[in-house]
């Protein structure tokens, strides 16, 4: 994994973290308990606490599993804390959650990208700008865009994975696979 999320992505996902999170007039329908635990959470993320923070974070959508900030928080803090896995399910949640979030959508794209899918990372800042509201947040949707261009760039070519093989690649491979257990057969005998 050391190959793909490296040290040095850790500030970029921080960034803006707290300020990424977006207050809406539901939030004071939150148990008081929970909006405690989900600021401690972003107090404690915000010094690069990851494990308390996510302790914390889970606690908060224990309690009210459709706080789509809360998942949105929990996923950056598991990303911070190399549990990528967890990072995406929880981001996905938040996005599920309240598709009109931008930060949840930005949170997503920029681990897509940082984790090297960027199908999935133009699609989900494709939706941040939908959702964006002021010049900053454009801004920032343009801002990474313009790096990830660069980065694609400089970079080899990848393949895509989530498309099926043709019939013709498959056929090859299967007689590529026949050949080559043949030659093994002739070469034990």
């Amino acid at each position: 994994m050391g190959a793909v999320w490296e040290e040095s992505m850790m500030p970029a996902m921080l960034a803006g973290a707290e300020d990424a999170v977006e207050r809406r007039p539901a939030a004071p329908l939150l148990p008081a308990e929970v909006l405690g635990w989900f600021n401690e959470g972003l107090e404690r993320l915000t010094y690069g606490d990851a494990i308390s923070a996510i302790a914390l974070f889970e606690k908060a959508i224990e309690q009210s599993p459709s706080f789509s900030e809360g998942h949105m928080a929990l996923g950056v803090a598991y990303a911070l804390d190399y549990r990528i896995y967890p990072a995406l399910d929880h981001l996905e949640r938040a996005v599920s959650l309240d598709p009109s979030s931008f930060a949840a959508h930005f949170k997503l794209g920029q681990l897509c990208f940082k984790l090297r899918i960027p199908q999935k990372g133009y699609a989900e800042m494709a939706q941040a700008l939908d959702c964006s509201t002021t010049l900053d947040q454009r801004k920032m949707v343009g801002e990474l865009l313009r790096e990830e261009k660069k980065r694609e760039a400089g970079g080899y070519a990848r393949p895509w994975w989530n498309k099926p093989f043709s019939r013709v690649e498959v056929a090859l491979a299967a007689v590529t696979l026949c050949g080559l257990l043949a030659a093994l057969l002739v070469y034990v005998r």
